[in-house]
Order: C-alpha cells, then structure tokens, then sequence
C-alpha cells in the first residue's frame, strides 16, 4: 500500500535546506576559480541558491529523514540547481561531468576524513555485516512501493569469491526526479559518482551496466580486495556509452 506522500515536507524545511546548500556550495569555489573570479563566482552562487530554492517544492517525498536515501533525493535536486547554472555559462554535458567528479572526491575526502575520526575503516564499511543486513531489508521490501519515487531493486548475494553481495537497480529515485524535471540527461553523471566514493574511501566496487547509461538495471558489486577504477574519465568504464556524451 502506498504510503501518505508530503507535499509539504521539504517547503516546511526550506531554511534548513537552504542554509546546509549554501555551505555545499562553497566546496565549488576553488573548481571555479580555475575559470571565473570571485565576483562571477559569488553571482553564480546566487543564481544557484536561487535555482535551488525553486526546484525545493519539487522534490520527491521518500518517506523524509526515515529513509536513507532521502539524502540522495535531496543531493540531486541540489546538483541540479548547480548543473543548470553551469550549463548557462557555456559548460558542455562533459565539462558537467568533469566538474561534478570531483566535487564528489572533494566531499568523498570530508567523509573519509570523518569516518576515520570515529574510529571506523572506510574501506571496510560496505562489508560490515550490519550495514549489509540493513541494505538487505531494504531492498528486499522495495518492491512494496511504498513511495512512487523510490528505489526499487533486489539485493544479491555474493559467492565470496568474485564478489560479496550486490544490487540490481530497475527503478532509481535520480532517473524519476530528474526525467519529471527534464535533467534526465544528467542521470549519468551521478552514476560515475559511485566510483569516485569507492575510490576514495578505498573499498572494491565494480559494474558492468547502469539505468542512467540506458541499461534496463544497474548491476552493483561489492568486491574485497579488488581495485576499483577511476570513474573518470569513464570512456573504459564497461558500462559507458559515448552516446550520452554528445
């Protein structure tokens, strides 16, 4: 049964998101200042608040704060707001990429750095048997649709040898968001982004094809003791198609 769907949840919340974009923004100043000055950087960031505080009635309701991936609904729709201003300056769908890679790294490095204050490994995170038993449930229940804008998926279990455990991705709450708001050309843009988290926090990850390359899934693996590759460039990447980099 589909559950109650707040429209008002994230208008409510509108200072509190503003306030933590503005701080995400900044973490784009020092990739900027290699093209712009401070002024046009400091307007740019204007016209992404500005965007921003558009694009908040719009996000999807996922169940707020009760669901994980809220954070990652919220990510996009920030993103976004960043990706449309850049393309107003001239940026090409690559230079896109380029930008939001590593501003992924940047901020991949600030919770790296955060994890290993508290004690934890990062590397070793995907592969504690909490985390993978709560991933598990989730997925497991995805397919209850509780949200319309959600993930759906199945979790996979690993052989231990090649990997050890895995989702296949069908329905993935960034491509829905993004289609309705016509940035699905972005969709893939996030998607190389799970390459840069493995990379830093320095646990395996390997995929062979994605929703937001035109796959009909996403197949993710979690693989011990095994190099993840740059994702980008993403030209090598097995599932890379040229075709949605016009």
């Amino acid at each position: 049964m589909t559950e109650k769907v707040r429209k008002d949840y994230y208008v409510k919340r509108k200072s509190l998101l503003m306030k933590e974009f503005s701080k995400f923004i900044e973490s784009t100043r020092d990739i900027l200042k290699r093209k712009f000055d401070d002024a046009k950087i400091n307007e740019m960031h204007d016209q992404m608040k500005i965007e921003y505080e558009k694009l908040i009635p719009k996000i999807p309701y996922i169940g707020g704060n009760k669901n994980y991936r809220n954070a990652i609904i919220v990510g996009c729709i920030s993103s976004l707001s960043i990706f449309r201003i850049l393309e107003k300056e001239g940026f090409t769908l690559r230079d896109i990429g380029g930008f939001y890679y590593e501003l992924s790294d940047i901020n991949n490095i600030i919770r790296k750095n955060g994890m290993e204050k508290t004690g934890k490994d990062p590397a070793l995170y995907p592969f504690e048997l909490d985390y993978i038993a709560f991933t598990k449930k989730r997925f497991e229940t995805s397919k209850q649709t509780n949200y319309p804008d959600d993930w759906v998926g199945d979790f996979v279990e690993g052989d231990g040898k090649t990997f050890e455990w895995g989702l296949n991705i069908y329905e993935c709450g960034i491509q829905k968001v993004l289609k309705r708001l016509e940035g699905e050309k972005y969709v893939h843009i996030f998607c190389l982004a799970d390459y840069s988290e493995a990379n830093i926090l320095g646990f395996g990850f390997s995929r062979t094809q994605t929703l937001g390359f035109g796959a009909s899934m996403c197949d993710h693996r979690y693989v011990k003791n095994y190099k993840t590759p740059k994702g980008w460039p993403p030209d090598e990447l097995p599932e890379f198609d040229k075709n949605f980099f016009p």
